[in-house]
Order: structure tokens, then sequence, then C-alpha cells
């Protein structure tokens, strides 16, 4: 006979499972919503990520990234454009990609040491991962087609669109947080 803490223990790690894979819906879906520039184009996976970011653990946060990256390595098709494949993670977003994975682990490694919940620090955490996102993004993409076309073409398309991204997405949690407090 199963005791109380088997089962409680089970049901704690099927909750962290969903967790993670609800992660890889989320940027999966996030994913599919996008502006083909080329050689970046613009999507909401930074909001996916943003959003995971603020609000899971820095465990879960990095396993759903991984994950997701795990299976477009595997060649399903998770990322822009139903695309998938060892050669997106090597080619132009590569870098991007690879931001995703330490934001993923920063955010809310921050977040929690530093006990922040207001809109401002959700504010300066989303633009800060914004920040290591593009930073790594140029750095590959300047390995690819030098750094000035990295920049151009991996950074300045991206600014308003990040900025506005990121103050919804914020506003959005502030809402959220009151509505559930209220």
């Amino acid at each position: 006979m199963r005791s109380f803490t088997d089962i409680k223990l089970k049901s704690k790690v099927w909750n962290e499972l969903l967790v993670v894979f609800g992660g890889v819906l989320l940027l999966f879906a996030a994913s599919q919503i996008e502006i083909p520039l080329k050689p970046v184009p613009i999507t909401l996976q930074t909001v996916a990520v943003m959003l995971i970011g603020l609000t899971y653990s820095p465990r879960r946060a990095v396993e759903s990234i991984v994950l997701w990256l795990g299976l477009c390595a595997a060649g399903v098709p998770v990322l822009a454009g139903f695309s998938g494949g060892l050669v997106k993670l090597v080619g132009p977003t590569g870098g991007y990609l690879a931001g995703f994975v330490i934001i993923a682990y920063l955010m809310p490694m921050l977040k929690q040491k530093f006990s922040l919940n207001s809109w401002r620090s959700d504010v300066a955490l989303t633009l800060s991962g914004t920040l290591v996102v593009y930073t790594c993004g140029v750095i590959w993409l300047s390995y690819l087609i030098g750094f000035e076309n990295a920049f151009y073409h991996g950074v300045v398309p991206f600014v308003l669109p990040g900025i506005v991204k990121a103050g919804l997405l914020c506003t959005a949690l502030q809402i959220l947080r009151h509505t559930r407090g209220a």
C-alpha cells in the first residue's frame, strides 16, 4: 500500500514536469508568431523566455529552455516557421538561443535572491535579460557576418519591439499579481 508521502512526492514530480512542458509549449507557440526578417526574425520567443524567467524557478526555467532547444537539435520543428535541427542552433540565431539559456537562469535567480516583485524590478530584469540575449546574439552573428552587419541586422530592428514587448509583459504580470491578490 502506498503512503501519503509517496503520493505527494509523485504529485510534486508530475507538477514540476507539467511546468517544464508548459514552458516548452509556450516557447513553441511564441516561436510561431514572427515577422520574417533576415538573418534573424522578430518573434515572441523573447517574451516567452522573459515570462518563464520572471515566473519560474531557475532550475525549471533552464530545464524548459534546454528541453526546447534539445527538441530543436533533434529536428523537431519547434522554432520560428516550424523549423528545427542542429543547423538552427549554429545558424544566425544560435547566439540568441544560447542567451536564452543564460537568462533563464539569471532572471529567476536574481528575482529570488533579492525578492524582486515590483513592476520596476520586472522591467529591469527584462531589459537586462534582453541586453544579455542581444549581446550573445551579436557575438555569434559577428562571427558569421561581421560586427557592423551583426549590430545593424541583429540589434537595431529589435530595440523598439523589445522595449514594447518588455513593457507589455511586465504590465500584464503586474495586473495578474494585483488580480490574484484582490
